[in-house]
C-alpha cells in the first residue's frame, strides 16, 4: 500500500461552520508543494484491496462519478453540524476524519477554531480526487488515500477522530477501531456517526440492496467494539436532523416516503469515546 501523500504545513483559519474562512493567507502557489497528478500520486496498482473491500471502493468510486457525494453532504450536514458544535473542539487541535468522501466534513472541522488542522482519509481514489478539487487553501485541511485498517500515521498523532457514515464499511471493524485508538493521543476523543445500526429498522435492507458486507451492530455492540479497542467513557446517543422530516431525496436505500420517515425518526447514532 503506498504511503499517504504529505503536503505543506496547512494555513490557519478562523472559526466558521457555515462558510469558508476569508482571512489573509500565503498565495496558493506557495503552499502547493505536491504538484504531481492524481494518477502519479496514486498509481493504479494493487490499490489497498488487501485491507479495504474492493466492492466498497468500487461503490464509492461510482458514487463519486455520479455526483452522489453532494447528496451525502446535503443529507448529513445538519446532524454533523449539531455534533461538531457539541464536540468542544479547541484551537490548534489536529483532527482525523475517517471516510471523508469529498471532504465536506473535513473542511467543516478545519474551520471550527483557529489553528485546527483536519485530515481526511478515504479508500476511494475518486472521492479523494473530488476532495482535492473542492479544497480551499484558505483552510487547514488535506485529504489522504488509504484504508481504515492500516492508517499511515504515527502513534498518538491526533487530538480527535471523527467519522460520518463510514466505519461500518470497514473490512475489519475491530482493526479499524484499534487503528483509530493507536493514532489518537492520550486524552484524545473519538466521535463516530452511523445511520446503519440495529435499532434503526429502516436501514436493515442496506447491505442486501448495495450487495456489500456491512457491520450492523446495535448500540450496545458499538459501545463494546470501542471498549475492546481500549477506549473508555464510551457513550451512545441518537441525533435527529433538526430540519425535520422531508420526503425529498428518496433513493435505493430509502425507496419510499415511509422508509425515509422511519430513518429520520430513528436518527443518527453518535458513538463518543475517549482515550485515557
Amino acid at each position: 500500500m503506498p504511503r499517504s501523500t504529505r503536503h505543506a504545513p496547512l494555513p490557519d483559519s478562523r472559526p466558521c461552520l457555515t462558510g469558508r474562512a476569508e482571512n489573509a493567507f500565503p498565495p496558493a502557489a506557495a503552499l502547493r508543494i505536491e504538484s504531481r497528478s492524481f494518477g502519479e500520486r496514486f498509481p493504479p496498482t494493487a490499490i489497498h484491496i488487501a485491507m479495504s473491500d474492493e466492492k466498497v471502493v468500487e461503490t464509492f468510486d461510482r458514487w463519486a462519478e455520479e455526483g452522489r457525494d453532494k447528496g451525502m453532504e446535503e443529507g448529513h450536514g445538519d446532524v454533523v453540524r449539531q455534533v461538531i458544535e457539541r464536540m468542544g473542539i479547541r484551537a490548534g487541535e489536529r483532527i482525523l476524519d475517517l471516510g471523508c468522501g469529498n471532504g465536506w466534513a473535513t473542511r467543516l472541522l478545519a474551520q471550527t477554531e483557529a489553528g485546527v488542522q483536519a485530515i481526511g482519509v478515504d479508500a476511494s481514489p475518486k472521492m479523494i480526487a473530488k476532495a482535492d478539487e473542492l479544497h480551499s487553501f484558505t483552510i487547514r485541511s488535506r485529504y489522504d488515500w488509504g484504508s481504515f485498517e492500516n492508517l499511515e500515521f504515527k502513534d498518538a498523532e491526533f487530538d480527535r477522530i471523527f467519522s460520518m457514515e463510514a466505519l461500518y464499511y470497514a473490512k475489519d471493524l475491530d482493526k479499524a477501531i484499534s487503528e483509530a485508538f493507536r493514532v489518537l493521543k492520550p486524552g484524545g476523543k473519538s466521535d463516530v456517526l452511523v445511520d446503519y445500526y440495529h435499532e434503526s429498522e429502516a436501514s436493515a435492507p442496506w447491505a442486501e440492496i448495495m450487495e456489500l458486507d456491512l457491520h450492523r451492530l446495535d448500540e450496545a455492540g458499538w459501545r463494546a467494539a470501542f471498549e475492546r479497542a481500549g477506549f473508555t467513557g464510551v457513550t451512545t446517543e441518537r441525533v435527529i436532523d433538526s430540519r425535520g422530516f422531508s420526503a425529498e431525496g428518496c433513493d435505493e436505500c430509502s425507496p419510499d416516503v415511509e422508509a425515509k420517515r422511519k430513518l429520520h425518526e430513528a436518527g443518527t447514532l453518535w458513538i463518543h469515546a475517549e482515550k485515557a
